[in-house]
């Protein structure tokens, strides 16, 4: 039985036009749309581009934590309601900017669980806050150097190494509130991803005199 459901309320605004069925949500990865969909294949098929989890039209890191709390969660109802997020998960710049908050909102999140986190968490979320700073500052070389830290250390890595440190803090919570948990994970980074979007970044020729 094709698993395809209708899709009123969708909207996307002047992008490309909502498909009258779309597939339900479940784990992992599918063939196609008729076996179900992961979060990010229903990004693929609301988006109007091939079926897959792995859509150009969001950045690597935020599919990767997107693919990570579609998995993770183990109630369908609450997976379910992802698909509200698709719209906002399409059209997003890709770059160390965007990494570095998804990275960030994982290891906020587990420090606000559980404030005394191990050594090596405190200094990855310091290094990253330090980061993004820098970039907000629009120095050039920085987004030089960043450019290279991605090649070294792969968005989808990265961000499953602070999902991990994440989950580990939640893992001992009751069901339904770890599914919520992680839910409230992925709305508050796609907001946060957007948010960075529209903040102006000042110029390496302004972020220069201010150094002057």
């Amino acid at each position: 039985m094709k698993r395809l459901v209708k899709a009123p309320g969708l909207k996307m605004g002047s992008g490309p036009a909502v498909p009258d069925q779309l597939p339900v949500l479940s784990r992992g990865w599918h063939r196609g749309p008729e076996d179900g969909a992961c979060v990010m294949e229903y990004v693929s098929v609301l988006a109007g581009a091939r079926f897959t989890d792995h859509p150009r039209c969001t950045p690597p890191a935020l599919a990767a934590l997107a693919r990570l709390v579609n998995d993770r969660i183990v109630d369908d109802g609450v997976r379910s309601k992802l698909a509200l997020l698709a719209p906002d998960l399409i059209a997003i710049a890709a770059g160390p900017a965007t990494t570095h908050c998804v990275i960030a909102s994982c290891l906020t999140a587990a420090h606000e669980l559980q404030p005394v986190v191990s050594r090596g968490a405190r200094r990855k979320l310091a290094k990253t806050g330090a980061r993004m700073r820098r970039l907000e500052r629009g120095d050039r070389w920085t987004r030089i150097r960043l450019r290279c830290w991605e090649l070294l250390n792969p968005p989808n890595v990265a961000v499953s190494s602070a999902f991990q440190l994440l989950f580990e803090q939640i893992r001992g919570l009751a069901q339904p509130q770890r599914d919520a948990r992680l839910s409230e994970l992925l709305h508050s980074t796609v907001a946060a991803c957007r948010k960075l979007e529209s903040r102006p970044v000042a110029s390496a020729g302004r972020a220069e005199a201010r150094t002057a």
